[in-house]
C-alpha cells in the first residue's frame, strides 16, 4: 500500500501473518513522520533515533522495531529480537528500493512479517511567474 500525506510517501506492505497491511502500524508511522518533521528546523542531518514499540492490536502480539531520521523511517514488524538494524535495512532496501538486488539467505533468519517505509517529500519552491513571462 502507498499513501502520501503533505510531507511523506509511504509504502508498506502486507503483513504475513493477518494478510492485510497494518493500520496500527500506519497509524504509528504517521506519528513519527509528523515527530520527525516537527523536530526538522532543530536537529541536523545526522539526527536518528531507533527503537522498538509493541503492537497491542495484533492478536499474536507484535514489536514494530523502527529506525527514523530526516530523510527515512523505517518500520520492521516482527523482525527477529537478535537481528541487526543494518541487515533489516538491507532487506528493505531489497523490497523498497528499485535496483535488481539479492541478499542471501542467511541475512536474515527469519525475514519481518510487515515493513513500512516513509520517505520524506522534497518541499516545492515556489516561482515567480511573472519571472518567466518576461523573459
Amino acid at each position: 500500500m502507498i499513501w502520501k500525506t503533505e510531507t511523506h510517501e509511504f509504502t508498506a506492505t502486507v503483513c504475513q501473518r493477518t494478510g492485510k497491511t497494518c493500520p496500527a502500524l500506519a497509524r504509528m508511522a504517521r506519528a513519527m513522520a509528523q515527530a520527525m518533521t516537527t523536530a526538522g528546523p532543530v536537529a541536523t542531518r545526522e539526527f536518528e533515533i531507533e527503537g522498538s514499540s509493541e503492537l497491542t492490536h495484533c492478536p499474536d502480539g507484535c514489536t514494530a522495531r523502527f529506525r527514523a531520521g530526516p530523510d527515512q523511517i523505517r518500520f520492521f514488524c516482527g523482525s527477529d529480537t537478535s537481528a541487526e538494524t543494518n541487515a533489516l535495512d538491507e532487506y528493505a532496501d531489497m523490497m523498497f528500493g528499485s535496483a535488481n538486488t539479492a541478499l542471501p539467505s542467511s541475512i536474515l533468519s527469519s525475514p519481518p512479517y510487515a515493513l513500512l517505509e516513509a520517505n520524506a517529500l522534497v518541499p516545492r519552491q515556489n516561482v515567480d511567474i511573472s519571472q518567466h513571462a518576461a523573459a
